[in-house]
């Protein structure tokens, strides 16, 4: 760690240490001011909107912000006004943090909106440089207007956000799809930092008659969990002792637990929870899905599937639909087993192949864990 270094890094709730990018930071920034914004309410008593300061990798200070509350309904229609007012709680923390520790080396975010106020700050001397980890790919081609219209909106910050000091792609794919829409020159060479990965857990050994399938992440449709439970029947008639352990919160949760309540297969939704609770769980699963809806306006398609890495820090083989670029590698590495959405007689397959290898499955995920250290992968964005 540089104790002299101090970074300014903003990013929405949960995600604040997706790939542990804020263990990075702390350990590599003497002091870390964290920016947590929330876009959905995700329950339990946690704050909203918070500033947090971390010296030396401790907490030191946290500040609440105003978090707007908004109906899901109009969770789209009002997102410029919420923008606006985060970025003005950004703006005016920013100008705390300069009048008592001057103004922070670095400017980091993953969202594009976020990096345009930051390219602001650098301009008016608050930030000294910006660095843009580039996570997501909104497609036009979404059914709704209004989504279509937010969509063009945050297109024109993206575009801004390119002339950061530094822009690092999540996956090549992300990478691609500008150069096909001419936001980057075709020729131009690109940083790409995947979302990376802890140190693994030692393999545990399982009770494979007793099967517990993990699965982590904000409750919402796009995620596929309605699929899991679409499969229950199916399931039953192979397993006769299997539960899904569902970790998160989100703004479909009390519509999944309505459909999951009929169900044969026993769904254990436990919210958001805390980090001691959150091993045990994954610690003591199975192996853990990410059944991902393939539809082309799922943002998702263009990311990085953050929660098959957690699970394979936990030496979890896992399940993905033909999703991201990720499942290729996944299939290719046989660290888990690759689907198409809705196929539940995949799914069940999917589950036989593993638990009858599942030694040979564990062990093809600490190999493929090996390649997303998080402490080599992120050097690419700071060096």
């Amino acid at each position: 760690m540089q104790k002299d270094r101090s970074i300014l890094y903003v990013n929405y709730s949960p995600y604040e240490n997706s790939g542990h990018i804020l263990d990075y930071l702390n350990e590599n920034f003497g002091r870390v001011f964290l920016f947590s914004i929330a876009f959905h309410p995700l329950g339990g008593k946690r704050k909203l909107n918070q500033v947090i300061y971390f010296e030396n990798g401790k907490i030191t200070k946290k500040i609440d912000l105003y978090y707007m509350p908004v109906h899901p309904s109009l969770v789209w229609i009002l997102i410029p006004l919420r923008s606006v007012i985060n970025a003005l709680q950004i703006i005016k923390e920013t100008l705390v943090i300069n009048r008592h520790n001057g103004a922070p080396e670095v400017f980091f975010s993953v969202n594009s909106f976020a990096m345009f106020v930051g390219m602001l700050l650098k301009k008016f001397g608050l930030v000294n440089k910006t660095v843009f980890w580039v996570w997501d790919y909104y497609p036009m081609n979404h059914p709704s207007l209004v989504v279509q219209l937010m969509r063009w909106m945050y297109w024109q910050f993206d575009k801004l956000a390119t002339y950061s000091d530094r822009v690092v792609y999540l996956n090549n794919r992300l990478a691609k799809v500008r150069k096909d829409t001419g936001l980057i020159s075709k020729n131009k060479r690109y940083l790409v930092a995947p979302i990376g990965m802890g140190e693994i857990l030692p393999f545990k050994k399982k009770n494979l008659k007793k099967i517990k399938i993990g699965f982590i992440g904000v409750l919402k449709k796009s995620q596929g969990l309605e699929m899991l439970i679409e499969s229950a029947k199916d399931l039953s008639a192979h397993f006769k002792d299997l539960s899904f352990e569902i970790i998160g919160s989100g703004p479909d949760e009390k519509y999944l637990k309505k459909v999951a309540r009929g169900s044969s297969v026993k769904f254990n939704f436990y919210g958001l929870v805390s980090e001691k609770e959150f091993r045990r769980i994954l610690y003591n699963s199975t192996l853990g899905v990410a059944p991902y809806t393939p539809e082309d306006s799922n943002v998702s398609r263009y990311g990085d599937p953050g929660k098959v890495k957690r699970y394979l820090e936990f030496n979890l083989p896992s399940i993905i639909t033909r999703v991201f670029e990720f499942s290729k590698e996944l299939e290719k590495s046989k660290a888990g087993v690759v689907i198409e959405y809705g196929k539940t007689d995949q799914l069940v397959k999917a589950i036989v192949k593993i638990i009858r290898n599942y030694k040979r499955f564990c062990e093809n995920t600490a190999k493929l864990h090996k390649e997303y250290y998080y402490k080599d992968v992120y050097k690419v964005m700071f060096d």
